[in-house]
Formats: structure tokens, C-alpha cells, sequence
């Protein structure tokens, strides 16, 4: 009896521990926006939404960069705890619909969402969101911009050049010395 009782405890236990009888939903990493729609209906975004549906439609959308491993931060402040500007101007233009066209098809809703929010610049640093999301940067971000990274010639190859200027030198200076000493 003491043994079954042990085995039976064991048994609990592992499936705790692999998740069987405790079977808590994953939470996500984002956060859940509530929405009140053109209609006047309230709606939350959930955090799984967000990963699951939206992120991966603009992924799909936006083709001239490769959002898969940088998309955490569209929508979203750095702390993951709220909307960046924008999330902002994306939930505003959301907010634009009725909950029922949303219900009916997400991605008409979102595809008319994305573009509604194409020509502005959420965060003020003088580039459109598309211009931003075409060039894989944050459109919610002001010090992350198209180009930002680009480095000018100088910047990218200014210490060769000089270790060649300085080479070459010495070889002239070597040869124009020689040919005193020969004189």
C-alpha cells in the first residue's frame, strides 16, 4: 500500500511537472491592447493575438524586409508594456472599423489598417511608417531611422586609406632618399 501510495505521488508529480494536469495557457510576450471600435464595441487584443495573427500578416505584407526576428518591437514600447507612437496611430485607425468587419475578416481590417497609417510619421523623425517598415526600421521608434546604419565611405574603409597613404609614403620617401644617396 505504502509503495502504490509512492508511485501514485511520483506519477502526480511528473505530470505536473510536464504540464498534463496543470495545463496553464502560454502567456505571450506582448501585452493586451483594448480596442472600442467604430460601433462602440470593446475588444482586447490579446498578447497570442498580436503574435499569432497580426504580427505574422505583416510579415507577410511587407516583403522588402524580413521582419521575422525584429518584430517584437513594432507596436510595442521596450518594456513590452505598452504601445510605442505607432502602436498608437495603429490602434487609432483600427478603432476606425466596426468590430463586426473586424470579427468577419481580421486581415481586410488590418491590410486597410496598415495602409491608413502608411504616409504618417508616428514618431517624428521625418520618415513615412512605410518608408521605415520598407527599410526595416522601428516606425514607433524616433532614434531608429532609415540609413542610420549606412556608413559613408570614409567611415567604412577611412583606416585603409590612411595605412595605404602611409605605406605608400614611405616607399616614395624610401626611393627619393635612395636616389639622393646614389647622387
Amino acid at each position: 500500500m505504502k509503495s502504490a501510495l509512492i508511485s501514485l505521488a511520483t506519477i502526480v508529480l511528473l505530470l505536473l511537472s510536464i504540464g498534463f494536469v496543470h495545463a496553464e495557457e502560454e502567456e505571450s510576450a506582448y501585452p493586451t491592447i483594448t480596442v472600442t471600435f467604430a460601433d462602440g464595441k470593446v475588444y482586447n487584443i490579446t498578447g497570442k493575438m498580436w503574435g499569432a495573427t497580426i504580427y505574422p500578416y505583416i510579415e507577410g505584407r511587407i516583403t522588402s524586409f524580413k521582419w521575422m526576428d525584429k518584430i517584437t518591437y513594432l507596436f510595442f514600447d521596450k518594456s513590452l508594456k505598452g504601445l510605442n507612437p505607432y502602436g498608437v496611430d495603429f490602434v487609432r485607425a483600427l478603432e476606425k472599423h466596426t468590430y463586426d468587419e473586424f470579427n468577419k475578416n481580421i486581415f481586410l481590417v488590418v491590410g486597410d489598417t496598415l495602409n491608413a497609417t502608411n504616409e504618417l510619421d508616428s514618431d517624428h523623425d521625418g520618415y513615412t511608417n512605410i518608408q521605415e517598415l520598407n527599410n526595416g526600421t522601428y516606425p514607433g521608434d524616433p532614434t531608429d531611422y532609415p540609413g542610420k546604419n549606412e556608413k559613408n565611405f570614409w567611415d567604412q574603409y577611412g583606416g585603409y586609406t590612411v595605412i595605404g597613404v602611409l605605406i605608400a609614403s614611405v616607399f616614395v620617401l624610401y626611393f627619393i632618399f635612395n636616389r639622393m644617396s646614389e647622387s
